[in-house]
């Protein structure tokens, strides 16, 4: 998920739904200036747990359809990348079109689009509806290898501007 990931220090990733911390663990690793960071989780139990463990980062409560308003609050300028944690095909259509609706407004020219898809639930509709829905927004995806390290195994997709 963050594999060639260079985001510079004034631009900022945002990470949609980072629950527990396994991708966090992982940006904060690549990130040459952690204040770059911003995470949206909506679980305040999750939201409190990683401020603890990733000091430094920034977590906003709330859902990534608010996002901008997050990243206005903390003063942060040009989205670089967002990475998004959530299996958006559980997600329903009308939360799945408000998410993309963000997207489109933070993910502007040089910047990126990060998610994953589980094999097994590729195929579903709204994991394909989610896709079209992408592609009509930002153009074609790159899929990624599968991850069988992951489990369940996992494609990478990546949509870029």
């Amino acid at each position: 998920m963050v594999s060639g990931l260079v985001v510079p220090g004034d631009e900022t990733i945002v990470e949609f739904g980072p629950g527990t911390g396994p991708f966090t663990r992982e940006l904060a690793r690549v990130l040459a200036v952690p204040s770059c960071y911003l995470g949206v989780e909506r679980n305040p139990e999750f939201v409190r747990m990683l401020r603890q463990k990733f000091h430094g980062l920034r977590f906003a409560e709330g859902s990534a359809e608010d996002a901008r308003r997050y990243i206005s609050a903390e003063g942060r300028g040009k989205v670089k990348a967002v990475v998004w944690g959530l299996p958006f095909a559980s997600l329903p259509p009308s939360v799945q079109d408000r998410i993309i609706e963000t997207l489109d407004a933070l993910v502007g020219p040089g910047a990126e689009f990060r998610t994953f898809q589980y094999v097994h639930a590729y195929g579903l509709p709204t994991a394909i509806r989610f896709r079209h829905r992408m592609a009509a927004v930002f153009g074609p995806h790159r899929r990624h290898a599968v991850v069988f390290r992951n489990f369940p195994p996992a494609f990478v997709l990546r949509w870029a501007r």
